[in-house]
């Protein structure tokens, strides 16, 4: 195997235009498929942390009663079933916090824009307030009545400066209009879209808006300590939730307007349902969403978008392979009294055999090498390109930059797939020459 794995290396580097235009479309097709195996898993990894930053957690659970005339409330009254569910969890659970939440309509001037506003307990929650990047003010003020911090682009649209004041109308739990002043103390990066553009206010100064107490809340929201077991403590913390009291099960989502009611409460903007007299329930009843839950959408495109990645992929290893086996059938021709020669001094078909698939596999690891190595200069360049203030596409960036995330299990998985399809693009050929006989070999080069 030495001696045919020398050989073939020989024939590689003796015919180099050659080798140089296989090893180039190998090397292309490797950095294509490296490339948006990269941005899909890094996506996923941004994605992830930006919605946990946004919505304050990985778990979320959300309450809801039924008033004296019928209506759900957004609100948890009763949380011991809530905090026996995240007792349960154990030394899964990094930290806990409590928000309250309501989307309504700032106002500045004669402008106006739809804006969901967090109730945050800023005291409690020091690493979202370190977290916050602050592209304009700053958040010494949080603690005056009324702060408020504002993603970027809703304060361009309202075209509000910091120290001003705003107007928010808001609708309290009970389905009353209230407004309040707020003042623009710090603006922030944030996506416009999915509900990720939140602004953010002290948490009882939102609560009496809303009308609730200073101390009440809406949502529960859990960080773990590893977001991968997220799936994991959703069921253990739903199984414990249904041991307390009432829980609104996956199943119960039933039709699609009631799954955006749902999605619209858990988001701050949910208004007033009417419950049927046979489906109401004593105390909180809780739902619980998790981060692949909010991430339902984006998890779909990425898979959607890996799996035409791959499809990519195979298409041009088959366009290639068949370049490869008009090139070795060309080969065979050219080397009929070289193999002739090889076979009367004694080497075994086997051997003449290994010498082509060698040739392939050398070609593929070469290629496939310099594919990967070119796909790491693309993605440090395309990581240096700052695109702050993408507005709905800063939900895909990290700190205003793509972020690439390269798998070494896939990119060895894309290899392997490529050799396999080499070999087998080269067999026919290698099996053809090595079944010459050598004195009709050393005939036909005549």
């Amino acid at each position: 195997m030495n001696q045919s794995l020398r050989i073939a290396i020989r024939n590689v580097t003796r015919q180099k235009k050659r080798s140089l235009l296989l090893g180039g479309a190998v090397a292309f097709g490797f950095l294509v498929i490296t490339l948006v195996n990269g941005f899909t898993a890094g996506l996923v990894s941004t994605v992830k942390e930006n919605f946990s930053y946004a919505f304050g957690g990985h778990l979320y659970f959300s309450g809801s009663v039924v008033s004296d005339r019928g209506s759900e409330i957004a609100l948890i009254q009763d949380d011991s079933a809530a905090q026996a569910a995240i007792t349960a969890l154990g030394e899964k659970v990094a930290s806990v916090h409590r928000r309250s939440q309501g989307t309504g309509t700032l106002y500045f001037g004669t402008k106006e824009t739809s804006q969901r506003i967090e109730g945050v307990d800023f005291a409690d929650e020091h690493a979202f307030r370190e977290k916050l990047e602050i592209n304009g003010g700053s958040l010494d003020g949080l603690d005056r009545p009324g702060a408020l911090v504002l993603p970027d682009d809703a304060a361009r649209k309202l075209g509000v400066e910091i120290g001003e004041a705003l107007i928010f109308k808001v609708s309290t739990v009970t389905g009353q209009q209230n407004v309040g002043e707020l003042i623009l103390v710090a603006t922030t990066s944030g996506g416009g879209g999915m509900g990720l553009g939140s602004g953010y206010v002290e948490k009882t100064f939102l609560n009496d808006l809303i009308g609730l107490p200073p101390n009440g809340f809406q949502k529960i929201n859990v960080y773990l300590k590893d977001v991968r077991e997220s799936a994991q403590a959703e069921s253990m913390a739903r199984g414990t939730l249904a041991e307390h009291g009432p829980v609104e099960l996956p199943e119960e989502g039933g039709d699609q307007e009631s799954q955006m009611y749902r999605m619209r409460r858990m988001i701050g903007g949910g208004g007033l349902r009417s419950v049927a007299s046979a489906d109401r329930w004593e105390g909180t009843r809780f739902s619980l969403t998790t981060i692949e839950d909010m991430m339902a959408p984006i998890l779909t495109l990425v898979a959607t978008l890996d799996a035409i990645a791959f499809g990519v992929f195979l298409l041009l290893l088959a366009i290639i392979m068949v370049g490869l086996l008009n090139s070795y059938r060309m080969v065979m021709i050219e080397r009929t009294e070289e193999i002739g020669t090889m076979r009367a001094l004694g080497v075994h078909q086997s051997g003449i055999r290994a010498i082509f698939l060698w040739e392939a596999v050398t070609i593929a690891a070469i290629g496939a090498a310099a594919g990967f190595v070119l796909a790491l200069v693309v993605i440090g360049a395309a990581s240096l390109v700052n695109l702050s203030g993408a507005g709905f596409f800063t939900v895909f960036l990290s700190k205003g930059r793509l972020a690439f995330s390269i798998a070494l299990p896939g990119s060895l998985r894309n290899f392997l797939i490529l050799c396999a399809m080499s070999l087998a693009a080269v067999y026919l050929p290698a099996r053809t020459a090595s079944r010459l006989e050598p004195a009709q070999a050393l005939r036909a080069s005549y």
